[in-house]
């Protein structure tokens, strides 16, 4: 990237390597997105227009306000109040990210929480905590976070977790810049695999409080590593000419 970039073109830029990487990695599927707080505002937030993820460029980015609206005429995803209440709700998140990650969606769905199993996976924290719409919606909803109320009680559910689960409909992954968001939504993809297979051969062994901070402290530190290999992944792929 270039040095006379602006701190709000690196995040724009940054969002669509961001969106290859997780399309690149199984991990966003058609119907996913990632924002980034807006580096020059903190009261807006920086959000694709409504497009299939792999037709995204940096000329696609919209500026939302912290209320998911936006004076950009273009089409916005109906989702984007998930963004909006939780950039509302945590003034420490710079990046929110919405998926259906393959290997997370059985835990939306059953009645065992998803718990990291290794280090990788630390920054989890004991579980996974789930929104359940039923609680305050009723069960006649489209399981949808269209609206700013139930996406305020999303953003309520997360808490100070890294990633909530979404009851029957997928996961959102927060972090401290975009980078980390894209290093959390992997890695808790990967733990949910492990997780997964884990329970079927045998009795899990879970990390105690002691080794989830100090594992979370560890692995954090190295973010940088994992999206410079999957950046690379992408760009071997010719994925991301207009990007260099």
């Amino acid at each position: 990237m270039s040095d006379t970039r602006t701190a709000r073109e690196t995040a724009i830029q940054e969002l669509v390597m961001a969106t290859r990487i997780l399309v690149n990695e199984g991990i966003m599927d058609v119907f996913g997105h990632i924002s980034a707080r807006d580096p020059e505002n903190p009261d807006q937030f920086l959000l694709p227009q409504k497009l299939a993820p792999n037709t995204i460029t940096p000329s696609d980015i919209q500026t939302l306000t912290l209320d998911g609206e936006t004076t950009d005429n273009r089409p916005s995803y109906l989702e984007r109040y998930i963004h909006s209440e939780i950039y509302k709700a945590r003034p420490d998140v710079m990046c929110v990210l919405h998926t259906h990650s393959p290997a997370v969606l059985p835990f939306c769905f059953i009645d065992t929480p998803l718990r990291p199993v290794t280090h990788m996976g630390a920054f989890l924290g004991e579980s996974v905590p789930v929104y359940e719409i039923r609680d305050k919606q009723g069960e006649n909803t489209d399981l949808f976070g269209g609206s700013p109320e139930v996406c305020a009680e999303i953003a309520e559910s997360l808490g100070q977790s890294a990633a909530v689960i979404m009851a029957r409909h997928g996961v959102v992954n927060v972090g401290n810049s975009i980078r980390q968001t894209t290093f959390r939504a992997f890695y808790m993809e990967q733990e949910a695999k492990a997780y997964t297979l884990g329970l079927q051969i045998g009795k899990i062994k879970f990390m105690t409080d002691g080794e989830l901070e100090a594992a979370g402290n560890l692995v954090g530190a190295q973010i940088n590593r994992g999206w410079d290999h999957w950046s690379a992944a992408v760009r071997h792929k010719g994925l991301a000419e207009d990007l260099d």
